[in-house]
């Protein structure tokens, strides 16, 4: 999936952060990254918790010049992150291709089996195409210096790492939804089409699961957390409900008024046009009360990576205090802990998790459950269809 929205962040100052034999600046909300003091990459450069070989991979990434990185996030997400790389590896020439988060895969495949140059470093939102590649045995063996300072869960087999854990979210039309109407959570928005007869018939709208693993991914990890009772639901809310590919059209039409409410719409695309005031007035929103997806979003280094020592060291960085916080300003939503929310343009998983609990959190992992099959798309396609 790929949304270009422009984000527009207020600049704030730094904190530094002290290291073995620098100080390392804390990145902070701003259009683009600025770190406080010029770095070079030598091996006094790195913080004290870093394998003593690290000098190594530093040395390795000089000669390879370039590295290209295949995702599914567009250049304004990756701007932050690239800036602050490059004041610690300013020789390496970092690329990015937004792609789907299908095609991060299937480019690589293809080029890898020609001999062609490829990415050196993956990064996708899809938890079918990580399952794949991952039991392919297709991944760089590497384990991140920064492996200890992230949760567990952020890494679920080896060499995969999470770069960010992005929320899905209910979004309406304050014009045509009274405040009554407003659903806090999807059993909540079933209630309510219960009560309005067919007044929302066609006026719901949600990703296509039939279409886009990302949806079925979060319709399914919905339904691992209320079984028979989540298929219920949306056997209430699917005949009045019209899918949609990507969340760019389900939030162009809620704010026109042809749609009046949409659930499990991707954040990281919502939040950006709550910059604009008349869309903040227009359209409001919430967490899901009965549970919020957050994607995991994950990256790995392709075993015919293009340059594999710069790859370990953007991987590291992603990972990091500051690179996590530069996602966070390019409008993701970043995991470590320690990472502030006002230090980002929208929201961390600390201050979701503070917001609506942990029991509420539904994260879209590794897991093999939620990579659909036939009887899923079947029994979804027969409950969305139009009665």
């Amino acid at each position: 999936m790929t949304e270009r929205q422009a984000i527009t962040v207020a600049a704030k100052g730094e904190t530094p952060m002290t290291f073995r034999s620098r100080s390392w600046t804390r990145v902070a909300a701003g259009a683009c990254l600025v770190l406080g003091a010029a770095v070079s990459a030598h091996a006094q450069d790195v913080p004290s918790y870093y394998p003593d070989d690290y000098q190594t991979i530093v040395d390795a990434s000089r000669n390879e010049g370039q590295l290209l990185i295949y995702s599914n996030m567009a250049q304004y997400n990756w701007a932050p992150v690239i800036e602050g790389f490059n004041k610690l590896y300013p020789w390496i020439e970092v690329s990015t291709l937004d792609l789907d988060s299908d095609e991060v895969f299937t480019r690589y495949y293809a080029e890898n089996n020609s001999g062609a140059k490829t990415a050196g470093l993956m990064v996708s939102a899809t938890v079918d195409g990580w399952q794949t590649f991952m039991k392919g045995d297709n991944a760089l063996d590497y384990t991140s210096a920064e492996a200890e300072h992230v949760p567990d869960w952020s890494m679920p087999v080896a060499n995969l790492y999470t770069v960010s854990t992005d929320p899905m979210v209910i979004v309406y039309n304050k014009l045509t939804v009274p405040e009554a109407q407003r659903p806090k959570g999807i059993s909540d928005l079933a209630r309510i089409v219960e009560e309005t007869g067919d007044a929302m018939r066609g006026k719901l709208t949600t990703y296509n699961a039939a279409q886009t693993s990302f949806g079925s991914a979060i319709d399914l990890v919905y339904l691992r957390e209320h079984g028979e009772e989540g298929w219920a639901t949306f056997e209430t809310i699917g005949p009045l409900t019209r899918a949609e590919s990507s969340s760019g059209p389900m939030l162009a039409k809620l704010g026109a008024g042809e749609y009046s409410v949409g659930y499990f719409i991707s954040g990281i695309v919502f939040f950006p046009k709550l910059e604009n005031a008349t869309t903040a007035r227009l359209l409001g929103w919430n967490f899901i009360a009965d549970g919020t997806p957050l994607f995991m979003r994950q990256m790995a280094i392709p075993k015919g990576s293009s340059a594999p020592a710069s790859a370990k060291l953007m991987l590291d960085f992603i990972l990091s205090q500051d690179g996590q916080t530069a996602f966070g300003i390019g409008g993701l939503t970043p995991y470590r802990e320690g990472v502030k929310k006002e230090d980002v343009a929208f929201y961390t998983y600390d201050a979701i998790r503070e917001e609506i609990g942990e029991e509420n959190i539904l994260l879209i992992d590794y897991d093999e459950g939620l990579v659909a099959d036939d009887a899923f798309l079947d029994q979804w396609r027969s409950t969305f269809k139009p009665k």
